[in-house]
C-alpha cells in the first residue's frame, strides 16, 4: 500500500502546529475550527461556486494544515458503521474538480425560492449528498460542505440554522453517508435535518 503523504511517520496528519499526538491534534483542530466558524460569514460571497468551497475549507483549517483549501491528491476509503463497514465511493482525485463543479452548477441553477420548504429540503439533500460524496479534502469535508450549503442558501434568499448541524455532528455525518450509498441511498435522515434547519418563511 502506498504511503499516505499527508501523514507523518507516526501516523498523525502533518500540521502547522507541530502536534504529533492524534488526540491532541483532534482537540486543537476542533477548537480552532470552532473559532473560525464563528466568523464564517466574513467570507460570504455573492455566489457560491467551486472556488468558494475551497475558500471555506481554507478559512476553517488554514491555521492547522498547509494543504487547507486544496483538493486531496490520494484516493480515500472509510469504513462506515451505518453502511455495515462498507465505504462510500468517493470521487477519485482526478475527478474531484469536475464532479464538484458539476454539482455546484446544478445547485446554482435551481430556482430555490419557487420551492416549498419540503421540496427545498429534498432537492438540497440530493445535491449536497452528491457534493459531499466528492470528498474534496483529506480532512474537514463535512464542515466545509455543510457551511457551503448554508451560505448557498443565504445567497439564494433563504436561511438555514447552522446550530442545528453544529449541535448534531454525528447525526449529520451519518445522514450524509446514508444519502451517498449509490442505489441504496436512504435520504430520509438528511431531508429531516435540512428541512428542520430551513427558517419558516
Amino acid at each position: 500500500m502506498n504511503k499516505d503523504p499527508y501523514l507523518d511517520d507516526n501516523g498523525v496528519l502533518r500540521n502547522l502546529l507541530g502536534i504529533t499526538d492524534e488526540k491532541e491534534l483532534d482537540r486543537a483542530e476542533e477548537d480552532i475550527s470552532y473559532l473560525k466558524l464563528l466568523n464564517i460569514d466574513s467570507i460570504l460571497p455573492e455566489k457560491c461556486d467551486y472556488d468558494h468551497m475551497l475558500a471555506i475549507h481554507k478559512h476553517i483549517l488554514g491555521d492547522v494544515y498547509e494543504w487547507a483549501g486544496r483538493i486531496r491528491t490520494i484516493p480515500i476509503v472509510k469504513g462506515e458503521r451505518v453502511l455495515g463497514g462498507d465505504t462510500v465511493r468517493y470521487s477519485q482525485p482526478d475527478d474531484i474538480e469536475h464532479d464538484a463543479k458539476t454539482v455546484i452548477d446544478d445547485m446554482n441553477a435551481v430556482d430555490w425560492l419557487s420551492l416549498s420548504k419540503h421540496d427545498k429540503a429534498e432537492r438540497m439533500t440530493k445535491l449536497i449528498a452528491q457534493l459531499w460524496q466528492t470528498h474534496p479534502f483529506r480532512e474537514g469535508n463535512t464542515r466545509t460542505i455543510i457551511n457551503f450549503m448554508i451560505q448557498l442558501g443565504e445567497t439564494k434568499g433563504f436561511k438555514m440554522d447552522v446550530d442545528l448541524f453544529k449541535n448534531n455532528p454525528k447525526y449529520t455525518r451519518n445522514a450524509l453517508v446514508k444519502s451517498s450509498d449509490g442505489e441504496y441511498s436512504d435520504y430520509q435522515y438528511l431531508i429531516k435535518i435540512i428541512e428542520d434547519s430551513i427558517d419558516n418563511e
